[in-house]
């Protein structure tokens, strides 16, 4: 009997959905009955040392609970784009997910703010406002009515700009004429015109094939980019312009928050921030030890550089995000107001 092609795609998601469905089951299923299970998603490929950060969340998660809620982890992508994530969190088919802010962005243009480049002054001033700021805790929990709202974090650490000729990014005029790779974002694509280059965004896939190319001359990434992308084999330079620091979030459905008791949450919420802890106490080590390995591979790397040019430059990203409205401002003076 043939099919018509009509039907194919389909019959194509009807599929997908019950083999997702049954790998669900089947991981509930072989769990004692009285322990909570959630199923937690992120797009970090499997073995490498973030993931592996990621997943200290279940150890923390199994001791702080004694044993009665267990964390089971899908990473490396397998139920699709951190957007697929989210929209299944906030169905209620995948109890948690762990995604950039820039995903979120999508669903709560509040937290674009975590795009604005120079928002935080230095990695101390990131660490203590996302850990002490009433703002981004309310943020955090405003989204119950899209279907989630986040508990936890981990402070990823700064975005600094590589490029295949060996060259210190100083100001935008260094930028200037080269085509760099940006996020699919808005807010990150203003940032690279405003500091002088020209955004060509993608997904971070097809970076290191566009660096071979020709297709960019750059790109703005953490040190681990260099690594594990492979990146370091292709560019020559690596600037610690350090203009964005962006947290990735923690979400957990509404619909698997409200069926937990109160110990279940705080159970969950502290697990989280021992997996923040574990993560930022490793995190500066990671980075050295990338950076070690991409001089080694030639990339020159150059720290301490004068941002003057470059904050000045990204102000009006500022001053359009506080123009939103009340509570944007509030959020980002919030923010302000732990710098040193």
């Amino acid at each position: 009997m043939k099919i018509k092609k009509k039907y194919l795609g389909f019959l194509c998601i009807i599929l997908c959905l019950i083999i997702v469905g049954r790998t669900f089951i089947s991981v509930k299923g072989i769990e004692n009955s009285d322990k909570l299970v959630i199923q937690l998603a992120h797009n970090q490929a499997a073995g490498s040392e973030i993931a592996e950060t990621i997943a200290k969340f279940s150890e923390f998660t199994k001791e702080e609970s004694d044993d009665t809620i267990n964390v089971k982890i899908f990473a490396s992508g397998v139920l699709g784009t951190e957007s697929s994530e989210v929209e299944m969190v906030q169905a209620g088919i995948l109890d948690m997910a762990k995604v950039s802010s820039n995903t979120l962005g999508q669903f709560d243009d509040r937290y674009a703010i975590f795009s604005v480049p120079y928002l935080f002054q230095s990695q101390e001033h990131y660490y203590t406002a996302m850990r002490e700021s009433s703002e981004i805790k309310n943020l955090f929990t405003d989204t119950r009515e899209y279907g989630f709202i986040a508990i936890g974090y981990y402070a990823n650490g700064s975005r600094n700009f590589y490029l295949k000729e060996d060259k210190a990014v100083t100001d935008p005029s260094v930028l200037s004429g080269l085509k760099i790779r940006s996020m699919a974002s808005t807010t990150s694509m203003d940032t690279i015109e405003k500091m002088g280059g020209t955004p060509v965004p993608m997904a971070s896939s097809e970076t290191y094939a566009s660096l071979q190319q020709g297709v960019v001359d750059g790109a703005e990434n953490t040190e681990l980019a260099l690594t594990v992308d492979g990146h370091e084999d292709l560019v020559k330079s690596y600037t610690y312009t350090e203009h964005q620091f962006s947290p990735d979030i923690f979400i957990i459905s509404t619909k698997t928050w409200d069926k937990m008791t109160e110990e279940q949450r705080q159970c969950l919420i502290t697990a989280l921030e021992e997996t923040n802890d574990n993560f930022v106490s490793v995190y500066n080590d990671m980075m050295a030890e990338a950076i070690e390995e991409a001089q080694s591979k030639g990339v020159h790397v150059y720290r301490d550089i004068d941002k003057t040019a470059f904050i000045e430059a990204v102000q009006p990203i500022h001053e359009e995000f506080c123009a939103r409205g009340e509570e944007y401002k509030a959020l980002y003076d919030d923010i302000q107001s732990y710098a040193n």
